[in-house]
């Protein structure tokens, strides 16, 4: 039993693989007009990328059952809606929607699209009103491509029935950037050169062109990047000048930044106001000093440096300011008598300089006359007066002088050896009117003084001791030293009398430097003996010894004739000391006894 039911099922299998054959092979043959395809199923394909994220998807076809062979239907050309470009340049500045119909009975509908980033998608429509739709994410920027065509039912592509398009996507504005030499927050001199740099993204349709403006006056425009302006408009009050730089791509996609710049065109102005330069005035003075700017002053000084009539120099600044409605005001108050150089200076954001000076002299006083004090009551070998006038007259303003000599003009440089005593008067009279005099009496000395030696006579001889005096002849002459052999004796200027007294037995050579109050000098010179008392014989032979020196200076080549001469002196000189020992010893025995 179980053998029959085996083979029976094995019948069965082999009826059931025969008859699956027979109908493949029927399908088959029937003509493709029918609704299906050389594989014997529906026409009505799925796209390769069905299964691709974003592939649209197309519902299967029912089965259709077999029919009877039909004519072919002719084909109908897709349906695509297409946005126009709303960009320039055939570009689209928002991205489009794209959709695809298949309107034919016949054939199939089938489309590639590739993005900008090289990713494709591609699909099929083979059923009547079938669409198919590209949504705006899906473009990306740069160049989209998109391919539509048709087939018929053996495959073959209908050359009339195609469409090939490229999608220009740019959705993006340009960047941009703008530059200055010295940044946005400096201050600059006369026009400042921007720069102007910008990019598209390698995928953008690329800057067309850059225009700057400055409020509704075009400062210039350019095609080329890097692009450089010259803004010349001028800052008022501070405030910056405003810059617009617009971007425009190929597109129509337009991109803006704006930017202040700091532009000064014109320096400060400074004043000094209340005096003329180099006015003389014996009146105080009321300066104010001024400094205007139409924008921001960035640093200002004034002061002034006053010159007494001393010759001392010093700086008295100003630091009280206040505003005006043009820029700032100080004020100062200057009495004293003095030379004032005044300055004032101020610099303003940009860096511009300007600066003003004014000298003027207050003066209410005389004159002041030097040199001449400097001559009362001296002595002097000489008077010649040759100083340049500036050296000796000191004024403030300019002035005329007169110099009198005795009561009489006195030629400059003129030199005076006139002894006795005279008077010199300066008289200066300055700008001002104001009057300076000097007076000074002077004596004129060039004779230089005498010594006088008293109670003693050059060259004798003086017996023990001698007592002397040292004077001078003019009283008002001083002695500076006296010396005896050559050693200095104390001596005082306010003396004019000195008197020694000398008892060693020698010679003696006195000297004697004075001096007058004009600084002439002399010196004295004195020479004497202090000899013992003579005996009656010293007294008889020095005649003789006199008349033998005599006689020996005027035989000076007799020399040797000298020789007798001293022996008997020699014999007598002896004699005599002989003489005087033996009295000595009498004497001396008489008292013993």
């Amino acid at each position: 039993m179980d053998r029959k039911l085996k083979s029976i099922l094995a019948l069965v299998i082999v009826l059931g693989m025969i008859y699956w054959q027979q109908s493949s092979i029927l399908h088959a043959e029937v003509p493709k007009a029918a609704g299906t395809s050389k594989s014997g199923l529906s026409k009505t394909r799925t796209s390769k990328a069905s299964n691709t994220p974003g592939a649209l998807e197309q519902p299967e076809d029912p089965q259709v059952p077999e029919e009877p062979e039909t004519p072919e239907e002719p084909i109908e050309c897709f349906q695509v809606s297409i946005p126009p470009e709303d960009g320039e340049n055939g570009y689209y500045i928002t991205k489009p929607e794209v959709e695809i119909t298949h309107v034919s009975e016949a054939g199939v509908t089938k489309y590639k699209f590739a993005d900008s980033e090289g990713q494709t998608r591609e699909g099929e429509l083979a059923q009547k009103d079938g669409a198919a739709r590209i949504e705006g994410e899906q473009f990306k920027e740069g160049i989209n491509r998109l391919s539509i065509w048709m087939e018929d039912g053996e495959g073959k592509q209908v050359e009339e029935y195609s469409l090939d398009k490229d999608f220009l996507i740019d959705t993006q504005a340009p960047a941009i950037w703008i530059g200055a030499p010295r940044g946005f927050e400096a201050w600059y001199q006369e026009a400042v050169s921007i720069t102007v740099t910008g990019e598209d993204g390698e995928l953008g349709s690329q800057i067309e062109e850059v225009v700057c403006a400055s409020g509704n006056s075009r400062v210039g425009r350019s095609k080329e990047l890097p692009a450089a302006f010259q803004v010349a408009c001028a800052s008022a009050k501070g405030n910056a000048v405003k810059i617009t730089v617009t971007a425009r791509d190929r597109a129509g996609n337009t991109a803006s930044r704006s930017c202040g710049l700091f532009i000064d065109r014109l320096p400060p102005k400074a004043r000094i106001e209340g005096i003329e330069d180099y006015m003389i005035t014996s009146q105080p003075v009321v300066v104010r000093y001024l400094v205007e700017e139409e924008n921001v002053i960035e640093d200002m000084r004034a002061w002034v440096r006053r010159e007494d009539p001393q010759g001392n120099a010093r700086e008295i600044p100003v630091s009280e300011w206040s505003d005006t409605e043009s820029g700032k005001c100080a004020r100062q108050v200057l009495a004293d008598d003095g030379i004032y150089q005044l300055s004032l200076s101020c610099t303003d954001k940009a860096g511009y300089e300007a600066g003003k000076a004014a000298r003027f002299i207050i003066d209410t006083k005389s004159p002041l006359i030097s040199y001449v004090d400097r001559l009362d009551n001296q002595y002097l070998k000489r008077f010649c007066w040759n100083y340049p006038a500036s050296e000796w007259i000191r004024d403030f303003t300019s002035y005329t002088y007169t110099i009198l000599l005795d009561g009489r003009i006195y030629p400059m440089g003129q030199e005076v050896l006139e002894e006795g005593r005279h008077t010199l008067e300066v008289k200066a009279i300055d700008a001002a009117g104001n009057t300076g005099t000097a007076k000074a009496r002077f004596v004129i000395d060039h004779t230089p003084p005498q010594v006088v030696f008293q109670d003693v006579e050059d060259g004798k001889d003086y017996e023990e001791e001698k007592t002397f005096q040292v004077t001078l002849e003019d009283q008002e002459d001083q002695i500076d030293e006296i010396k005896i052999n050559g050693e200095v004796q104390k001596t005082n200027k306010r003396s004019r009398i000195y008197q020694f007294t000398v008892q060693d037995l020698k010679n003696y050579e006195i000297e004697v430097k004075a001096s007058d109050y004009a600084g002439n000098q002399a010196v004295g010179h004195i020479q004497f003996q202090v000899s013992p008392k003579e005996t009656v014989f010293q007294r008889l032979v020095k005649p003789i010894e006199k008349k033998l020196r005599a006689d020996d200076k005027e035989r000076k080549d007799e020399a040797p004739k000298k020789w007798p001469i001293i022996c008997m002196i020699f014999i007598l000189f002896l004699a005599i000391t002989v003489l005087i020992y033996y009295k000595k010893r009498k004497k001396n025995g008489f008292f013993l006894r």
